[in-house]
């Protein structure tokens, strides 16, 4: 036979209606603290409502939803041999189209200046538009004499770099926008650019 005996003291001993009681009412209070705690974390610990006006207000959306680069073009001035680039400021903040101060400005020349001709072919497309990502790089742009950042490209054939020049190319080190953005450019001037760039890059 079993040591173990039935004892109803025991029983009743551990089904107290006091301790129940304690207990449901110290796990309900738990469980409240809990979803206040948990409120809180979720809202914040400011007040609500308070920073809502200053966050909705014109000036607040637009420097939220401002590019994170601006490049403005100075049709305004011509590019003179080896001067730098015109930064030119942001509209102003009471203008229409309402942007951030640009992390990065320069001046694209719309026109050489007057009593300047332009260089025939590839080299004058080059120089009237192409230096100014290629020349420096911009936007992941290989640039002009860095022969190995040229090298995978010149390995896929003119006809491959053609195409990216006159349709546009999206990749990882960056972005080719079609025409380098001037689609006024036939696509015969746009190869002659690619060749001359690849001629100084072999």
């Amino acid at each position: 036979m079993s040591d173990h005996s039935y004892n109803p003291a025991d029983s009743a001993k551990s089904n107290n209606p006091l301790k129940v009681a304690i207990a449901v009412v110290v796990g309900v209070l738990a469980l409240i603290i809990g979803i206040i705690l948990l409120t809180r974390f979720a809202v914040g610990t400011h007040e609500m409502g308070t920073n809502v006006a200053a966050a909705n207000t014109p000036e607040a959306i637009n420097k939220r939803i401002a590019p994170a680069a601006v490049l403005l073009v100075d049709t305004s001035k011509g590019a003179a041999a080896g001067a730098s680039p015109a930064v030119i400021s942001a509209p102003a903040a009471n203008s229409p189209a309402v942007i951030a101060a640009p992390i990065m400005a320069m001046a694209i020349p719309a026109a050489l200046p007057a009593g300047s001709a332009a260089p025939a072919g590839g080299e004058g497309v080059y120089k009237g538009g192409c230096v100014a990502c290629h020349g420096a790089g911009i936007a992941g742009a290989p640039k002009v004499g860095d022969k190995t950042a040229w090298a995978p490209r010149i390995a896929q054939g003119k006809p491959v770099l053609y195409e990216h020049a006159i349709k546009g190319y999206q990749g990882k080190a960056g972005v080719m926008p079609a025409k380098g953005g001037n689609v006024s450019l036939a696509d015969a001037d746009i190869k002659a650019a690619v060749d001359y760039m690849v001629s100084l890059n072999k």
